[in-house]
């Protein structure tokens, strides 16, 4: 199936965030006090110039060239994908950019309709991230201009049976019940 006609958005973290994402929600980079941060700083950098620390960032797939770069970063690291789905997108005006930010000369954020337009989904489909046109375009992002409640998640996916059982016994411990979002084991999500 192409990715365009997918039902999620992607937006990676270290596991050792998850109980404050419940806690507080998923939040932009700005609202954020404390956390596990495994972003480059030149992107960072980047970003704060942009005003992009103000959304939360979304991809459109898993194991994008930002998700593989950063796992491979950090190996000692457990991560985990929260995922929201594209109708929630589109409902609460994410924005999108249609490849990577940094490849953008006049950087400009689209409505999710116009923006969702304007992506390459053949070219992304393809994943050759040896070809940088088709490797920028891989890492188009959606951003959320609000903090997003775990009450909106749709999945969160997990490498292992031993991480659903952290993130289950997480749920318990801050939510006191099971939560309203799926919790799915796929290794293949996640580099090695």
């Amino acid at each position: 199936m192409s990715i365009k006609n997918q039902k999620l958005l992607y937006h990676l973290t270290s596991l050792d965030n998850f109980e404050s994402i419940l806690t507080y929600g998923l939040l932009a980079r700005n609202d954020i006090r404390y956390f596990d941060d495994v972003a480059e700083s030149d992107i960072i950098n980047f970003r704060k110039d942009k005003n992009l620390t103000q959304y939360v960032p979304f991809h459109f797939f898993a194991r994008n060239p930002f998700d593989g770069r950063v796992q491979k970063n950090f190996p000692e690291k457990q991560f985990i994908y929260i995922c929201v789905s594209r109708e929630f997108a589109k409902e609460n005006n994410f924005l999108i950019i249609p490849k990577h930010p940094k490849t953008i000369k006049n950087l400009i954020t689209y409505n999710y309709l116009e923006g969702y337009e304007m992506i390459e989904w053949e070219l992304m489909d393809k994943r050759d991230y040896l070809d940088d046109n088709c490797r920028h375009v891989c890492m188009a992002e959606c951003l959320s201009p609000s903090k997003i409640s775990h009450n909106h998640f749709s999945n969160v996916f997990v490498k292992s049976q031993e991480i659903q059982t952290i993130i289950n016994q997480i749920c318990l411990d801050i939510l006191r019940n099971s939560p309203n979002f799926y919790i799915n084991v796929n290794a293949h999500m996640f580099t090695d």
